[in-house]
């Protein structure tokens, strides 16, 4: 899959930002973020810790990152920023769930 889409490093997690593939992000090892459309890479953009899992909320667009540490980093892709993380008791997280 590393080689299929293009990417510059291990792929540690992905989530669809669609209802079907035209729409990806992509979570690397390297603390990068990768969104891809069905072309291939879109955007490419760095995390402040190494993530280890991510999911997105559609209803807020808001693409929310886990990892090491115990921030959830919050980016809003709708404005296209960060907005302020969440912190939480665990230090590191290895798994989000989202419950709409």
């Amino acid at each position: 899959m590393k080689c299929l889409r293009g990417a510059d490093s291990e792929i540690v997690d992905f989530t669809f930002l669609d209802s079907d593939y035209t729409k990806i992000a992509f979570c690397s090892i390297d603390r990068n973020i990768e969104f891809h459309a069905a072309y291939g890479k879109h955007y490419k953009t760095r995390v402040p810790k190494a993530p280890r899992h991510m999911i997105f909320n559609e209803h807020g667009c808001d693409l929310l990152i886990a990892g090491t540490g115990n921030n959830i980093f919050r980016l809003n892709l709708d404005e296209g920023k960060f907005l302020n993380s969440f912190e939480s008791d665990i230090p590191n997280i290895n798994k989000l769930a989202y419950n709409p």
